[in-house]
């Protein structure tokens, strides 16, 4: 291979300069990619687990990465990741102290988990949106959240998480003979 007669030092700088942001540019994005791989993994994992596993209130990343895979998940019609990832971004919305934000992604969480059989992380996101609700000092929605999560866990046959949801909806006082509908 021969060299064009201008091609001088000047140019292999530019040239060399190139080759090292396409290399650095691949590096972030396979580990971006990795990262997305791997929240997604633990994600499936948690589907099957039976309590929630808090997310990391570390960097704005995650929050990004979070809204990323949303949008992906959306794009590529797979609904039956959103709950999760709804799950997910209202937790770490939690970590952050934007509860109004978290609650309406415990929503939507609820809303698309529901809609996908998804009893575990619609339960999750009930559990969530009681202890909001009884933060904000509403106390009959905390009771109607709590009831139909532990009615989830017991369905689902998760006897400790029942109890557990059981022994706060006593500890607060809420009624145990409620029959909901429409809700």
């Amino acid at each position: 291979m021969t060299w064009p007669k201008e091609f001088n030092a000047e140019h292999a700088v530019v040239l060399v300069g190139i080759l090292m942001a396409s290399v650095m540019v691949t590096i972030i994005a396979l580990g971006l990619r990795w990262r997305r791989r791997r929240l997604r993994v633990g994600r499936t994992r948690d589907e099957t687990r039976s309590a929630v596993a808090p997310v990391a209130a570390t960097p704005k990343l995650d929050a990004i990465l979070l809204n990323a895979q949303i949008r992906d998940a959306e794009a590529a019609g797979q609904l039956r990741q959103l709950p999760g990832l709804f799950l997910s971004l209202a937790e770490w919305h939690l970590t952050q102290g934007e509860n109004t934000a978290a609650a309406e992604l415990l929503r939507k969480s609820v809303r698309s988990a529901a809609g996908e059989n998804l009893r575990e992380t619609h339960a999750k996101g009930r559990v969530t949106l009681g202890d909001i609700a009884h933060a904000d000092g509403d106390l009959a929605t905390a009771c109607e959240h709590w009831q139909i999560a532990r009615n989830l866990y017991r369905e689902l046959g998760i006897v400790g998480l029942h109890d557990e949801v059981d022994e706060r909806m006593q500890r607060n006082g809420c009624p145990t003979d409620w029959v909901l509908t429409d809700f």
